[in-house]
């Protein structure tokens, strides 16, 4: 008797569900996926450290720093360099004369950075100082365009002896 019962509950479920079933009806539906990618550019630095330098060396002391951007696929990368905090007198932006400035004694020492490591170009901050070998079409995230700065100071230099010259460059990245 008790199985009669059970197979009679197993059945009313089994049809009661079917019955549910085939009075179900559906309708199709669709929706867009839609999304906006912006342009951006994220944008780092390092310095360009000269480390101890001898003024009554007769050889150039030379160091490198680099400008990276991480950009969206496909940007022409630009990288211009500002005349720094303390250009000297004649200073322009497509011929910047850079100089570094002890905090103590206000005395200036000369730099160049150069577009090339053969330090024939002065990396200016105008369309015509932007050299082909600083401009780069990004190939996207993760990508990142390195562009080394080359940092030189000339052999030779008048200057005395300070705590620590330094001067600040504004790298504009435009994309």
């Amino acid at each position: 008797m008790l199985f009669k019962k059970t197979l009679l509950a197993t059945a009313l479920i089994a049809f009661g569900g079917f019955a549910m079933t085939a009075g179900a009806a559906s309708s199709p539906t669709t929706f867009n996926v839609t999304a906006t990618v912006i342009n951006n550019c994220i944008v780092n630095s390092t310095n360009i450290a000269f480390g101890n330098y001898d003024p009554t060396s007769a050889t150039a002391v030379t160091a490198q720093g680099s400008v990276t951007a991480r950009c969206t696929k496909g940007d022409v990368v630009t990288v211009a360099l500002g005349q720094g905090l303390n250009a000297a007198g004649g200073s322009t932006a497509a011929i910047p004369a850079r100089q570094m400035k002890d905090p103590v004694s206000t005395n200036l020492l000369p730099y160049h950075i150069y577009t090339t490591s053969g330090g024939t170009t002065e990396w200016g901050n105008t369309a015509a100082q932007e050299p082909a070998s600083q401009t780069s079409t990004s190939g996207g995230v993760p990508g990142t365009l390195t562009f080394t700065t080359y940092g030189s100071l000339p052999a030779g230099t008048d200057v005395v002896a300070g705590t620590g010259y330094t001067d600040s460059v504004i790298a504009t990245v435009t994309y």
